[in-house]
């Protein structure tokens, strides 16, 4: 299957449009790096019938990497609030599921036929810049979609959690920091259940992988280091 590529150039000017409209839906002044897009969907388990959902989606760069990294169109939902990014993103991904609508309203707006047997969410939503109850109204709304063992992924700019784990029930590990990227980001998983075996199989694959992404010499250098908060 051949990946959408985006024009940078109509993506920036979306951007700076949207920048300039709501800064607060951003949380940043460019788009997030192919580094923390890579290192994020790095995470989601591509086994058959693991169904993804990504909401905040912007412009569409984990969309992008989700698609390269192997999870299959038929097994991707997309969700923005924005109606321009969410045109932006059916004019250059016209083989997935994008839908126009609130995170907090996701249970409402996906196929019924996803509800309770989606394996992972990936945000791209600023939840620092969202009160305790809009941060809860998205929280609860995920899991009511996330199967059993499903997780939802989260970056954010700062060295803490976004999300107050206590109050909304929920389990945490930070999962690594990127720091080729504007502002440096560092990822985080949530769970309310063990994660089944396959997944544990799967993270530790990668965390191999991790351990090697280090460049040297001229380039800048990531870490991606898995730790448990």
């Amino acid at each position: 299957m051949t990946v959408s590529r985006i024009r940078k150039r109509d993506e920036s000017l979306l951007f700076l449009k949207q920048l300039i409209k709501n800064p607060k839906s951003l949380g940043a002044v460019v788009p997030s790096s192919p580094m923390l897009a890579d290192f994020i969907c790095s995470h989601v388990p591509i086994l058959d019938g693991h169904l993804v959902v990504e909401i905040g989606a912007g412009t569409g760069r984990f969309t992008q990497a989700l698609l390269r990294v192997g999870v299959k169109p038929e097994n991707l939902a997309v969700l923005e609030l924005d109606p321009d990014m969410c045109n932006f993103l059916k004019q250059n991904f016209p083989h997935i599921n994008v839908i126009e609508g609130n995170a907090s309203d996701l249970h409402t707006l996906l196929p019924e036929a996803w509800i309770g047997k989606v394996g992972t969410i990936i945000s791209g939503i600023p939840m620092v810049n969202l009160s305790i109850e809009d941060q809860s109204g998205i929280i609860s709304s995920s899991f009511e979609v996330l199967n059993d063992v499903g997780s939802f992924l989260q970056f954010t700019y700062g060295p803490i959690s976004p999300l107050p784990t206590k109050k909304l029930g929920l389990k945490k590990k930070r999962l690594g920091h990127i720091f080729l990227n504007f502002p440096p980001a560092t990822v985080w998983r949530y769970w309310k259940q063990p994660m089944i075996q396959g997944i544990h199989k799967q993270e530790r694959k990668t965390e191999k992988f991790d351990k090697i992404r280090e460049f040297v010499g001229f380039k800048p250098r990531l870490l991606a280091r898995e730790e448990n908060d």
